[in-house]
């Protein structure tokens, strides 16, 4: 009897903002890897999953949604997506469709990008929890962008846990004979520094409303490992006096909550002690300064 050959693929999850990519991407692996709010555009950059099991191993591509917007900072979001779906890296590419939304801009240019890819494309449904007619939203889909009639597609609710092994049996023909890229115990090859700018933002996110979350930079400026405890300084960037002291609250409760919050979720990752040290500064304009963006990438 011959040995099961190993397989091994480069996924990139796309789509347009809150579509359920990290959402998704977090199922499957059973980790937070990839922050996922109710916030559109909470993902920033291209984070990477690794999902191994004995005989193969998963590399997701959580990218930015594709999302036109006002600032420096869109358009950097923007390039990171459509990289993705573009690099020569990817085995194929996992389109994610929010069902419970109605299609406009937005998804014309997600499906023109996925479209145009060189690697197979499966067409993921999300939110059928939510959808009211999930099958005639599928139709009405497929019917507009009709680049996608003969493609494969699921649907699904990203939260919910069957959706991993759904999932699964879907892109399991998709995945070819490949090597193990990765240690079969990790979850990201993203640095801690990243993991930890992340957790503290989705802290933010959560506890903050309007544009501050928007208007929000967490910078890693010191991160140490000793044996006892991880140690961690980060600041905070706003771009106005007044999100400042939206972040810290009265008498520096909300700040005191965030740094509460993402200093359980640092712990529960790294499984030991964590000092977290946050402060606000202000960087007016952030958003619009190539120079800022580059230096942060």
């Amino acid at each position: 009897m011959s040995e099961k050959v190993f397989r091994s693929a480069f996924i990139a999850l796309f789509g347009r903002p809150n579509s359920g990519k990290s959402t998704l991407m977090n199922t499957v692996l059973q980790e937070q890897i990839s922050i996922a709010t109710s916030l559109p555009q909470t993902t920033r950059r291209n984070i990477r999953g690794i999902y191994t099991s004995p005989d193969m191993q998963l590399v997701f591509v959580d990218t930015p949604g594709m999302h036109k917007g006002k600032h420096a900072l869109n358009d950097v979001m923007r390039e990171q997506a459509v990289s993705a779906v573009v690099s020569s890296g990817m085995d194929f590419i996992c389109y994610l469709v929010d069902l419970s939304r109605e299609f406009g801009d937005e998804e014309k240019d997600c499906a023109e990008c996925a479209a145009g890819a060189s690697v197979p494309v499966l067409v993921v449904f999300n939110k059928i929890d939510i959808c009211e007619n999930p099958d005639a939203q599928i139709k009405s889909f497929l019917s507009t962008y009709t680049q996608f009639e003969k493609s494969p597609y699921i649907k699904l609710n990203a939260t919910a846990s069957k959706s991993k092994d759904i999932f699964l049996t879907a892109i399991d023909p998709l995945i070819p004979p490949g090597p193990m890229y990765f240690d079969g115990e990790s979850v990201t090859d993203a640095s801690m520094r990243t993991i930890a700018a992340e957790f503290i933002r989705k802290q933010i996110i959560l506890n903050t409303r309007e544009e501050v979350p928007h208007a929000v930079f967490v910078e890693i400026e010191s991160y140490k490992e000793t044996a006892q405890k991880h140690e961690i300084v980060a600041g905070i960037h706003v771009e106005t006096i007044g999100q400042k002291g939206i972040i810290i609250g009265s008498g520096g409760a909300l700040i005191e909550k965030i740094k509460r919050f993402a200093r359980k979720d640092i712990e529960r990752l790294v499984g030991m002690r964590v000092s977290l040290k946050l402060h606000v500064k202000v960087t007016p304009q952030w958003r619009d300064d190539n120079n800022f963006l580059r230096t942060m990438q």
